[in-house]
């Protein structure tokens, strides 16, 4: 099969030709969407945080064995003992078989990342936190178990537990709190109300959700940044605004900021906190800190058009990067991923003995 494949590789070399081409004669306006200007490191001694978090999974014939992580690093150039410190959360365990398995895990996730944060803005005075990935993109992905819920269950749910995961979120625990939870709602889904996996992302969304208006407390110091991105909303173009900028830019500089809030992106009501979610805005640009190295996106959760307090910014994570990336980031994810040996690693330390259906392949 293979050798079809490479032979049809070798027939359409040269005849395939990447999509940016089709914009590159006069198409794509980059003069007006595009600041290209040297990006001067600050040379002020901000205390900087970042964040991270991973998941993974081994299926077994019987049930899956998960595992989820989140990491903090907090760079202090003032600290004359220690400069870089870490928090961290994690958590493994063994998981069903279910729909919509990995909107689960990723939401577990998230909800480690948050909590991580939370508590790095109370243990730390820090000035800017940098978050992997777009707050926006999470906020506007839908949690498909949601439908299976009705209404009334939804509210009966949220009234009964809200301020105990406020009290939870609040508190230093960083756990899943939502799961504790379970049992009180046993009777709904014994009486075949509500499908119990769908009950427990239910509550784990609100726990998501919670926790992320908490961290939005402090979101003047948030800093989202992302490596790739599909979105297409400065040019229109059928392929991503970010490959234009990196096919047709190689220098330092920003583009123009655009706009959204969430009642833009999306049409679904939250099922806690939906005025708060619905009425926020972020301001979204894309940025090359170092010439000829790759683009980031970079999302604030806040409207500003003061693009000199985006050239602070920039100045801020231009001091620490290296090849045009926030050192810390890379840090983070580089300490927090969690790799499929990893996962056969810590299976064996557990010592399950279930099967996984790919012995008889090896």
């Amino acid at each position: 099969m293979l050798n079809s494949l490479y032979t049809e590789a070798i027939r359409k070399k040269g005849l395939i030709n990447e999509p940016l081409e089709e914009y590159a004669e006069s198409k794509i306006d980059i003069e007006s969407n595009w600041h290209e200007e040297e990006i001067i490191q600050s040379d002020s001694k901000f205390i900087l945080a970042a964040g991270d978090g991973s998941y993974n999974k081994k299926k077994y014939l019987s049930f899956n064995f998960y595992a989820v992580a989140a990491q903090s690093l907090i760079y202090n150039p003032n600290d004359t003992e220690s400069k870089l410190k870490t928090i961290e959360s994690a958590e493994l365990d063994i998981i069903p078989h279910q729909s919509f398995l990995e909107d689960r895990l990723r939401n577990m996730m998230s909800i480690f990342e948050i909590k991580t944060a939370i508590k790095t803005f109370k243990d730390f005075d820090i000035d800017y936190y940098m978050d992997d990935g777009s707050i926006l993109g999470d906020l506007i992905r839908p949690i498909p178990v949601e439908k299976t819920i009705s209404p009334e269950y939804k509210a009966n749910i949220i009234s009964q537990v809200k301020e105990k995961l406020e009290t939870e979120i609040q508190s230093d625990e960083l756990n899943l709190s939502s799961f504790n939870f379970k049992k009180e709602f046993k009777d709904l889904f014994e009486d075949d109300n509500i499908d119990e996996y769908a009950l427990v992302t239910f509550l784990e969304s609100l726990e998501n959700l919670i926790a992320l208006k908490y961290l939005l407390e402090n979101k003047k110091k948030i800093i989202a940044i992302s490596k790739t991105s599909s979105s297409n909303e400065i040019f229109h173009a059928n392929i991503p605004d970010m490959a234009i900028l990196d096919g047709m830019t190689k220098k330092q500089g920003f583009s123009e900021p655009y706009y959204r809030k969430v009642t833009y992106k999306t049409k679904h009501d939250f099922p806690i906190e939906n005025e708060f979610f619905r009425n926020l805005w972020f301001t979204i640009f894309f940025a090359r800190l170092d010439d000829n190295k790759n683009i980031i996106k970079i999302e604030l959760p806040y409207y500003t058009d003061d693009l000199d307090e985006i050239r602070e910014i920039l100045k801020i994570l231009k001091s620490n990067s290296t090849e045009g990336y926030p050192f810390l980031l890379k840090k983070a994810h580089k300490d927090v991923v969690i790799s499929n040996q990893d996962m056969n690693s810590l299976s064996k330390i557990i010592g399950f003995l279930d099967k996984s259906g790919r012995e008889m392949l090896n």
